[in-house]
Formats: structure tokens, sequence, C-alpha cells
């Protein structure tokens, strides 16, 4: 990697142009020169793998169901794109099957497996990676593996990830509240991603030593920017591609 061209990461597509998690927003993401897109995978109460952020759709829909109790059919009823602009309506829902139809056009994907606190008792979120891992493994995408990141703020999605596909790229999400993490095991990690507000110098420097690389996100300002670049970090996440990529080079 160029250490002094960190790589340009749309954060669910380019956002700030358009709905997030969607077809458009990675169309708009796909038109910068970026070097990957990272987006969000929830599972839906029939085994779908859609692309979407929140636990409930309340912003799509002004309700609050939840993802995770909705079938794929109901979550298709939804329109996807009007909440954000009446520009997007009818943008309809994104599955991590298309997604991985479009993997010729990725540069880089990266795959955040959401896993929510409150459903993890119910084992939901293993069984998302579980269905998750089997999609991506499948070797009809075996020549793409080294494009691929799965992410994840929940370290035992990835260890259980890793155990599935040892020859995959995992990264940990590192929470605000637990920096500490990057000093336990990290022998099945590609990378860790951390906020740029709360990124060191220690920090990056104890990602390196162990090898890792380091990613930031989510970097929409100048001075995120330059501070991301002071310390050397491997890849900018951003809601604004296009001008995260003016302000790079």
């Amino acid at each position: 990697m160029d250490s002094h061209r960190p790589w340009c990461i749309a954060h669910r597509g380019a956002r700030d142009e358009a709905p997030e998690n969607t077809l458009a927003a990675f169309e708009r993401a796909l038109a910068y020169p970026v070097d990957g897109i990272e987006f969000d995978v929830q599972m839906s109460r029939d085994g779908v793998l859609v692309l979407f952020h929140d636990r409930t759709v309340q912003k799509v829909s002004g309700g609050n169901q939840r993802v995770a109790d909705l079938t794929s059919d109901e979550l298709a009823q939804f329109d996807w794109g009007k909440w954000f602009h009446p520009d997007f309506t009818g943008e309809p829902l994104m599955t991590l099957r298309r997604a991985l139809d479009l993997l010729d056009r990725f540069p880089r994907m990266l795959v955040e497996i959401k896993s929510h606190p409150s459903e993890r008792a119910s084992g939901h979120p293993y069984r998302l990676t579980e269905r998750l891992i089997e999609m991506i493994d499948h070797p009809d995408f075996s020549t793409f593996h080294d494009r691929i990141a799965i992410l994840s703020f929940d370290p035992d999605v990835l260890l259980r990830a890793h155990v599935r596909a040892p020859h995959l790229r995992y990264v940990l999400n590192v929470p605000d509240t637990a920096l500490s993490m990057i000093r336990g095991e990290t022998n099945h990690l590609w990378a860790v991603d951390i906020n740029i507000d709360r990124l060191a110098e220690r920090h990056v420097q104890q990602a390196k030593n162990k090898q890792l690389r380091v990613l930031t996100y989510t970097c929409n300002s100048l001075k995120q920017v330059d501070k991301a670049r002071q310390l050397g970090v491997d890849g900018i996440i951003s809601d604004r591609p296009g001008w995260l990529i003016d302000q790079i080079g």
C-alpha cells in the first residue's frame, strides 16, 4: 500500500448524494475513483441478507419494526429512497446477493455485519454471519476474495466467521469505549477500524506492531482528513467520497 495515499472508501456508498446502502448510492460512489465501498448487512426474518444500517425501519417507513422481524417481501414493499429525497422515490431494497453481483465493478467491498446487543441472546447475528460467509465463500466469488473485507463491532462475530473461512479478511470496528481491544487477540484480523475522533498515534502504533492495517471513520471534514493522514492510516472512510478524493488526490 502507498503510505502517502490512504484508500478512499465510500461510507454506505456516496451517502451524501444518495440514500445510503442502495444501488443509487453505490452508482454515485463508483462514479469517482474510489478504492472501496463500505456497507451494512442485516438479515430478514426469512433469512435474506439485506443492506441497511438501522435496527428498525423507522427511517424508511415511519414504523418501529425491526429489520429482523420482517420478511424480505415485507421489506421490499418499502420505498428505500424517498426518505432521502423525492428524486429517489421508488429506490428498491438492496440485498447482499445483488451487491455481490456487482463485485466486478467494486475495487473493494467492506461488508459490515450488524450485531445488535439485544439480538445476540437469540443467536440472530451469528446466523446472519453463517449465511453471509456461505454466500461470500461460494466458488463463484473466489476470485474476488482479495477485494472483500468483513467488518463488525462484535468480536465474536468475527471469530466465528474466521473459523468458517480463515482465508477471508476481517476488520474489527473498535468501539469507542474499548480501544484497549487492539492489545488483545488479533491473529485472525486483517485490520482495525477506529473512529477518527478517538484515534490516536498510540492506537496506530499498536496496530502496526501487530501487522494490522488501520482504517478510520467517518471523515467528512478537512480537519479529520488531515488528522488521519498525519497518523498514517491505510484507509479513510467518508460519506463524501468525491470530496475526499479531491482532498487526497
